[in-house]
């Protein structure tokens, strides 16, 4: 019966870290929203980046550990052989930002020119 009650209490604080974890998400999500709107709509001449550095840093570390926790789950698996996923994921994550990053900066630096 103890055993149940650990898992259960686990099962319930992994679901209560989960929407913890979504609803932060998305709060940050709306903020950058705003905060592009602000920049690109109205006479803001500044962004502000720091919702955008939290959301991009909360959406990183939750994808790199969970790729991370998966391969450490499958390491000793000889039936599953995953090529070097990480190295790629972090490598075309770098890619993405810079891309996003310099049209953002396109797009910022045109609105401020006009």
């Amino acid at each position: 019966m103890k055993k149940r009650l650990d898992e259960m209490d686990r099962n319930i604080k992994l679901r209560s870290q989960s929407y913890g974890f979504k609803a932060a998400v998305l709060i940050m999500a709306v903020w950058t929203l705003y905060e592009s709107y602000l920049v690109l709509f109205t006479s803001a001449q500044k962004l502000n980046f720091i919702p955008c550095l939290v959301l991009t840093a909360l959406v990183l570390v939750q994808y790199f550990s969970e790729s991370i926790l998966k391969r450490m789950m499958i390491a000793g698996d000889e039936e599953y052989k995953e090529p070097k996923r990480a190295l790629w994921l972090f490598i075309v994550t770098i890619a993405f930002t810079a891309v996003t990053t310099s049209v953002v900066s396109f797009i910022i630096a045109n609105r401020i020119l006009v």
